[in-house]
């Protein structure tokens, strides 16, 4: 008795789609009528947009997500992007952008392959600034595009790696009229960055709101001790920190960040 055998071919490699293509093909489907489309230099970028809906409009918030999160981010900016449109805001929520794992990998001199190369840290230096080039590009195309009145506040709300890189951005004084900056847990993903951060955060000109979670890790808890150092050393009296307790995507937690951030704005 025999048998016969088809040797079936491997099936050819297929790249999974972007994590932003995706988040886009959603938002699409869902909110239609409330994205914004950015066109930067590295491609086409989603806001999603929620209009203030009190009776006097206080402002403006533009919010940037972590890396890998969305808009519609469960660590409080879902939240927020709505709660606070009944304060009187406008909210803009833009897209995070892509990570490339492979920035600068290519580029490194051939003659340093023996060399022992020190670890960055989860993501290197390369990377870190693109994701900072392609995150400013998108704030920049979304500003362009704002009606700013200057009797209103205009606000910038980030977490987590895009807090980082934008605060790095405004402590080189950029000619960028923001009443106030609010940063969620913020971080640089590369050891080097991180331990400047808290210089960096001490020196950024408008006033900040500085949020972290008891849940974070460790390291970050560590470094937000060390900004309050800073920021004593660089006389930055317009610096809060506030330490909320518990997870970031609890709903109670939404509402104490919520009160915090109110409380705060309502002072400047």
């Amino acid at each position: 008795m025999t048998s016969t055998f088809s040797s079936a071919a491997s099936a050819p490699f297929i790249m999974p789609p972007a994590r932003t293509a995706i988040e886009q093909s959603d938002l699409n489907k869902y909110f239609p009528k409330q994205l914004i489309e950015l066109d930067t230099e590295h491609g086409k970028v989603l806001t999603l947009f929620s209009p203030y809906m009190s009776a006097i409009k206080r402002g403006v918030v533009v919010m940037l997500p972590g890396a890998n999160q969305g808009p519609l981010s469960p660590h409080g900016l879902n939240y927020l992007s709505q709660a606070l449109t009944d304060d009187g805001f406008d909210t803009y929520a833009i897209q995070s952008p892509e990570l490339n794992w492979q920035a600068g990998m290519f580029s490194q001199n051939d003659n340093a392959e023996n060399e022992t190369i020190e670890y960055q840290g989860p993501w290197s230096e390369d990377m870190l600034d693109e994701y900072k080039d392609n995150l400013l590009a998108s704030f920049e195309a979304l500003q362009q595009t704002l009606d700013l009145n200057p009797d209103q506040q205009f606000v910038v709300i980030a977490a987590g790696t895009s807090a980082g890189v934008f605060s790095e951005h405004l402590a080189a004084l950029p000619n960028i009229e923001i009443d106030a900056l609010i940063t969620l847990s913020a971080q640089l993903p590369n050891i080097k960055r991180n331990k400047h951060l808290p210089a960096v955060l001490s020196l950024v000109r408008p006033p900040l709101l500085d949020i972290v979670y008891s849940q974070d890790n460790q390291t970050l808890l560590n470094n937000a001790l060390q900004r309050k150092r800073w920021v004593k050393r660089n006389n930055k009296y317009d610096y809060r920190q506030r330490e909320l307790f518990g997870a970031s995507n609890e709903p109670l937690q939404h509402q104490r960040l919520r009160k915090e951030l109110d409380g705060f704005l309502r002072q400047l």
